[in-house]
């Protein structure tokens, strides 16, 4: 006990004086600062001073005798007496006390690591959640820069379209067409004076009015493009906002785990990466039913019980006690004996009688009980363990492959997206193709994001169902 107390007394002094730059230094500067663990640990020293207090013997009693009226005695006259008894419980009893509190304190033990394995959880819960809300935040700039570069495509288009859409002839020659293509933020008006004195001019006229309408309709679509690129820069200018207000409340929690200020810096120098599982997956149960802390508590728990009924068997055996009378005199006029005003001095022998003995037995039958329920809620606390296994193995698993898959579809969405943008701004056709691919993308980047970060909750869990 005396070791493991000095051990983590060190760990906490090492942990304080570490500056956080990686999860496992932010992990030791928890278990140095949280008070929820702080507090588990106080309980845990506290309940150690529990053994030496229910070792100990019985207080001795210590009696005085006073006579208001000295007592004619063979010896002389009794003036009073002193006594002190020392009782003694049965041999065992004690030892069998001092072991149920030493199980006893080895179960606070136990639940001190489950509350350090479940803060460990938390904390690589909310550092995993912040690296991927940095990594969100990076990509959603990545795609405004790209929506960006699309806007100033279909601005240039438009420019371009609005151009080539004014044509104008000679208006002094006979039989000239006068056409002008005035465009707006919708697409502009098209205004039209023809002039005509054959059969000839009135075709020619009517030729370029049909160029002239078709140029129209293409400077429309351009602004509609600028338009529907500059709604999709305020969405996610809109979730840009959305993150760092959730990136505040990430910061918040994760300086609470810590004890620490709120608006405390979090460095994230680490990048997001796959985490590996701690152990084999063939060898995963074997090691969360032999290292589970909860487990370890109840085992505790049944030892302290199986103690204490030993405990309550060896109360309901007699205690013996053993003291020393000593008895005052005074000569007397009337005593001719020898030792007439000599004190005296007399051994005593005590011996309890537990005759009642249905306290002792159902003392017994508690214990017993109790050390039988405390089995059962580790049967049913091993199934539900094997349980909450096979449920992360299945995120892990599902994480494991929803990060190859989005890692290939971003892949293929960015390729093609590249080949939309060149005909895009060769041709001017397929935007709303274009807009679609991009927003595929993005979807693509941050599944993958998400997938991965699911991977390292599932092994999080793992590893909390395995004490770490």
């Amino acid at each position: 006990m005396k070791i493991r107390i000095i051990y983590i007394s060190f760990l906490f002094f090492m942990a304080g004086n570490i500056t956080g730059q990686t999860l496992d230094e932010y992990l030791l500067i928890a278990a140095r600062n949280n008070p929820d663990l702080k507090a588990r640990f106080q309980q845990y020293q506290s309940s150690l001073e529990r053994v030496p207090q229910v070792g100990a013997l019985p207080d001795p009693q210590l009696s005085f005798n006073f006579l208001l009226k000295p007592m004619e005695r063979f010896s002389g006259e009794q003036l009073g007496s002193i006594s002190i008894m020392q009782m003694f419980p049965w041999m065992g009893t004690l030892d069998a006390a001092k072991q149920e509190m030493a199980y006893m304190a080895k179960a606070q033990y136990e639940a001190f690591n489950e509350a350090k394995s479940m803060l460990f959880f938390d904390v690589r819960s909310v550092w995993y959640n912040l690296q991927l809300l940095e990594l969100e935040v990076a990509v959603t700039h990545e795609t405004m820069e790209l929506l960006k570069s699309m806007e100033r495509i279909a601005i240039a288009r438009l420019s371009g379209g609005s151009q080539t859409g004014s044509v104008q002839t000679n208006p002094g020659k006979s039989g000239s067409l006068a056409i002008q293509d005035q465009g707006n933020s919708s697409g502009g008006m098209v205004n039209m004076a023809m002039a005509s004195s054959s059969s000839a001019s009135s075709t020619s006229s009517s030729s370029m009015t049909g160029m002239s309408a078709s140029d129209g309709m293409s400077g429309s679509g351009g602004m509609t493009d600028v338009l529907r690129v500059q709604m999709e820069i305020n969405e996610l200018q809109n979730n840009l906002s959305l993150l760092e207000d959730k990136r505040s409340v990430l910061v918040a929690r994760f300086n609470e785990l810590l004890n620490r200020s709120r608006q405390e810096p979090v460095d994230l120098r680490d990048s997001l990466e796959k985490v590996s599982l701690p152990f084999d997956l063939s060898v995963i149960p074997d090691s969360i039913l032999s290292r589970n802390p909860m487990l370890h508590m109840l085992t505790q728990e049944g030892a302290a019980y199986d103690a204490r009924a030993e405990m309550n068997r060896k109360m309901g055996l007699p205690m013996v006690g053993f003291g020393l009378q000593y008895d005052l005199f005074r000569k007397g006029e009337n005593s001719p004996g020898m030792m007439n005003g000599m004190d005296m001095v007399m051994p005593m022998v005590t011996i309890s009688l537990p005759v009642w003995r249905k306290k002792y037995n159902a003392a017994v039958s508690e214990a017993n009980g109790m050390k039988q329920a405390v089995a059962y809620q580790k049967e049913a606390l091993e199934n539900q363990l094997l349980v909450s296994y096979e449920n992360a193995l299945k995120d892990f698993r599902d994480a494991d492959r929803r990060t190859k898959l989005y890692k290939d579809q971003a892949a293929l969405s960015q390729q093609t997206l590249n080949l939309l943008l060149v005909q895009y701004s060769t041709a001017g056709s397929n935007f709303e193709e274009v807009l679609r691919m991009q927003q595929q993308l993005l979807g693509y980047r941050l599944s993958h994001l998400k997938a991965i970060v699911d991977g390292n909750m599932a092994v999080a869990s793992l590893e909390r169902l395995i004490g770490r």
